[in-house]
């Protein structure tokens, strides 16, 4: 594996194999003040809840990858999924399923799940973006995190062998956008790491998960 890719991931903690899946289902933005959600939003060409058309998966990638999906290369939406609009400040919520890897999983050594961690990245400026691996593992990128995959409350059935007596329900990860942000449309990329193998190991493939998504920031 690519030494910088060892390094950054491990500085990182956050961003291996099995069939592992997930994104981004739906994002809201949320007044902090009164609690109000303030708009709703979806990753880039969102098509609804279909694995082949929303799963990005990245093995052993190297810093030129794209760490985009080629569907989500380009900030596309519809009237029935649109882009999430927000404030300066606005706490933005979003939902995923866990898909097994928190409440089914049995992976060696300890034959439990691994679900892993996941973090949000930007580049901090409108109108500009993340758009290789490379890029995405900078320190200086990271948003919000790295914060477990397992939300402690999330299943994606029941009478699950791990996580007994949840109900189904979606995981939830939430994060505030910085105050003093200007107008103008950010690019994010929700990144979890699967790792069966420790990343920081020697010979642990690097297998990771992106959503790419942007919100407009209204600061007027």
């Amino acid at each position: 594996m690519n030494q910088y890719l060892v390094s950054a991931i491990c500085l990182l903690s956050v961003l291996r194999p099995c069939l592992a899946h997930s994104w981004i289902d739906i994002l809201y933005a949320t007044d902090p003040d009164t609690g109000t959600i303030r708009s709703t939003g979806y990753i880039r060409n969102y098509q609804g809840h279909i694995d082949l058309d929303e799963t990005y998966h990245l093995l052993d990638p190297t810093a030129a990858s794209a760490v985009c999906a080629s569907n989500q290369q380009t900030a596309t939406y519809s009237s029935e999924y649109p882009m999430l609009t927000a404030r300066p400040g606005d706490n933005i919520t979003a939902h995923y399923e866990e898909n097994g890897h928190v409440t089914l999983d049995s992976l060696a050594p300890d034959y439990k799940p691994h679900p892993g961690y996941y973090a949000w990245l930007w580049t901090g400026e409108p109108g500009t973006e993340l758009t290789t691996v490379g890029e995405m593992l900078e320190v200086d990128n990271v948003l919000a995190g790295p914060f477990t995959f397992d939300d402690g409350k999330c299943a994606v059935a029941e009478g699950n062998p791990f996580g007994a007596g949840r109900t189904v329900q979606p995981c939830v990860a939430t994060f505030w956008l910085p105050y003093g942000l200007v107008s103008g449309t950010y690019s994010l990329v929700w990144a979890w790491h699967f790792p069966k193998i420790p990343a920081c190991e020697t010979g642990a493939t690097l297998e990771f998960y992106t959503s790419c998504l942007d919100i407009y920031v209204d600061n007027s």
